[in-house]
């Protein structure tokens, strides 16, 4: 496994604050969704799904702030919103991965 896990995120609202996708699980957990590489999270949630990539330290600050059961691995997930509610990411690291051509 990487030492970089990619965590789903939901896009970031005016407070510029960070939104993890979390899961409710049916027999109540609370589950991190995290994929072991961006191919994964691509195959999984889409080319659109926004993410932040975490490191172990970054793994403990997310339990400690959200309290989660499990991380789910690799994990499908439901696709983002349309692409016309899409805002494209402002950053350097745009098309981390070269979709960008495939849309």
């Amino acid at each position: 496994m990487s030492e970089i896990l990619y965590v789903p995120t939901r896009r970031r609202d005016g407070s510029g604050q960070v939104q993890l996708e979390m899961r409710t699980l049916l027999d109540g957990r609370l589950a991190l969704p995290a994929y072991t590489s961006l191919q994964e999270l691509v195959r999984c949630c889409g080319p659109r799904q926004a993410w932040m990539g975490v490191d172990s330290a970054g793994l403990q600050e997310i339990h400690r702030t959200t309290g989660y059961d499990l991380i789910l691995f690799d994990a499908r997930q439901p696709p983002p919103p349309p692409e016309d509610e899409y805002d494209p990411p402002r950053s350097r690291l745009q098309d981390p991965i070269g979709l960008s051509g495939n849309r």
